[in-house]
């Protein structure tokens, strides 16, 4: 496998103008004369999907669920969270995988949900929804998704999800790898039920301000 300044220069010479969907894609790429950052655009209909969290808050990954998206640390967290006695659920949102296997057996707070047909399928069943991978991801359009249906965010600061999200005020952003930080960022939110609504609103119209651009 090439390695990414290898990649970098290879880019560089076969291409005159690059079309990128974030800000740190460009930033890596290092010319900005030749870039433009276009985001991906997402399913209009997220916009008006109800947010009411209920006594119990939902914690959902939405993934391909291999080990490379962070799912061994969201297994890690909901064991830790179980352990201590606090009623929330985590949600495993994605298709039956071998590394998801490797993980077994699953704390009692743990759900995996299997593959969700659309979008609003998979968000519908969360009311926060966090972003762990363990790569530095070029847009993170769960992210987006999830914020245009008013869910606030939690993802690692890594790749582009932190160009995203707005710390404290549409999620948490938190240091990549730090498990022991995610548990504290659920917890927070967890009893921060005030505060969820105005993330929600928030991260709606930080959504909004995505899409906008991306249909430009």
């Amino acid at each position: 496998a090439i390695g990414p300044e290898t990649l970098r220069y290879q880019l560089l010479q076969q291409a005159d103008r690059f079309l990128m969907p974030s800000q740190p894609v460009a930033d890596w790429l290092g010319c900005a004369d030749r870039c433009t950052v276009r985001y991906n655009a997402i399913d209009e209909t997220l916009f008006n999907l109800p947010y009411a969290p209920g006594r119990v808050l939902n914690v959902a990954m939405i993934s391909s669920n291999i080990i490379k998206k962070g799912i061994e640390d969201f297994v890690t967290a909901a064991r830790m969270i179980s352990a201590m006695g606090q009623p929330i659920c985590f949600r495993l949102i994605g298709p039956q995988t071998q590394d998801l296997q490797r993980l077994q057996p699953i704390p009692p707070n743990l759900h995996v949900c299997d593959y969700a047909p659309t979008p609003t399928d998979a968000i519908g069943q969360a009311d926060i929804v966090v972003s762990l991978s363990h790569f530095a991801e070029s847009f993170g359009r769960t992210v987006v998704e999830a914020m245009a249906a008013g869910r606030p965010v939690i993802c690692y600061n890594r790749g582009a999800p932190p160009s995203l999200v707005v710390h404290s005020k549409t999620g948490l952003v938190i240091p990549a790898g730090s498990i022991p930080n995610l548990v504290d960022a659920v917890l927070a939110l967890d009893a921060a039920r005030l505060q969820l609504a105005k993330m929600s609103l928030a991260a709606r119209e930080r959504a909004r301000e995505i899409q906008a651009q991306a249909l430009v």
